[in-house]
């Protein structure tokens, strides 16, 4: 796909499906620009492409780079999803090959869930065995991750065993602080529905990513850190996981942008220098759907239960 900030929410969208249909010890689903070491792009690109088990490319625009890639990846015989905005719009060429069209603003229900199911029965067809990770140099990255993660769990760890008074005192002023922030919100980019709610001393947040059809992850963790509100983010059905930095630009506009966990493993108490994804949060009139409220209930009657946060949601997700 290009790389493009524009392409980033279905990037993500991608991404999920993946993780929900494939075991993450046994496949990784990442794009180029998620690590940049030195030496030439096209030099990487040729060889992720040669090791790769399955493709997926999004031919939205025809892009003259994204339509090379394909070729080369056709060339090597590599099972390729191809998945665009507008099938109508693809070369005569490929219009045969099995593609999926999606609806930009319901990225949920025309993009992950249906492409779950393409990416189960590509692999379940062409039967593709585990690539070997012997003498991967990706490897080391991902334990380095994993090593960041653990350091950020003990740490963590040690402020639950020892918490500062002044620490304590930052959560109760933080409760009163957050039903500012209560309500229903949509994300402008990539039509999310939010709807967040203050239970006990946190603010729990449910939310249906690309519409507002079902569940698919909750905020959490939420804390005042300088001009900015930090949450952090978990799907509920696959590893993707994150951070958000927003802030007010009035009552009704949040804001700001997000990154995954792998970015930034520790605390985070600033805005990481390395680009993230932007987000605008507005303010929505509408009512708390079902999904939305029965999460809320459970949350209430049974007590908010912290998702395991493990470093995923980068390049293993």
């Amino acid at each position: 796909m290009p790389f493009a900030s524009e392409f980033d929410d279905v990037y993500v969208a991608i991404k999920a499906s993946f993780c929900a249909a494939i075991d993450s010890n046994a496949c990784r689903c990442f794009r180029l620009d998620e690590t940049r070491p030195a030496g030439r792009i096209t030099d990487r690109l040729l060889q992720e492409l040669k090791a790769a088990s399955l493709c997926v490319a999004d031919l939205t625009g025809n892009n003259a780079n994204v339509m090379w890639e394909v070729g080369f990846a056709m060339a090597l015989g590599c099972p390729t999803i191809i998945v665009t905005q507008s099938i109508s719009s693809l070369p005569f060429d490929l219009r045969d090959m099995q593609s999926l069209q999606y609806d930009r603003d319901r990225l949920n229900s025309t993009l992950s869930h249906p492409l779950k199911g393409m990416i189960i029965d590509t692999f379940a067809s062409h039967k593709h065995a585990r690539p070997s990770r012997e003498n991967d140099p990706g490897l080391v990255g991902e334990l380095m991750t994993e090593v960041a993660s653990l350091k950020s769990m003990l740490a963590e760890a040690v402020q639950t065993w020892n918490p500062s008074k002044s620490t304590q005192r930052e959560a109760v002023t933080n409760a009163n602080d957050l039903r500012a922030l209560e309500g229903a919100w949509i994300n402008e980019e990539s039509g999310s529905h939010v709807y967040a709610r203050v239970i006990g001393d946190d603010l729990v947040a449910p939310y249906c990513w690309g519409g507002n059809e079902d569940l698919t992850g909750v905020y959490f963790d939420w804390r005042k850190t300088g001009d900015y509100w930090f949450a952090r983010f978990r799907w509920l059905d696959s590893p993707v996981a994150g951070f958000a930095f927003l802030k007010h630009e009035s009552m009704e506009y949040l804001r700001g942008a997000w990154w995954y966990e792998w970015q930034e493993p520790r605390n985070p108490v600033s805005p990481p220098n390395s680009k993230g994804v932007t987000i605008s949060w507005r303010k929505s009139t509408g009512s708390f759907p079902d999904w939305a409220n029965k999460y809320l209930k459970k949350v209430a009657e049974h007590g908010f239960v912290r998702p395991k946060i493990d470093g995923a949601g980068g390049p293993s997700a």
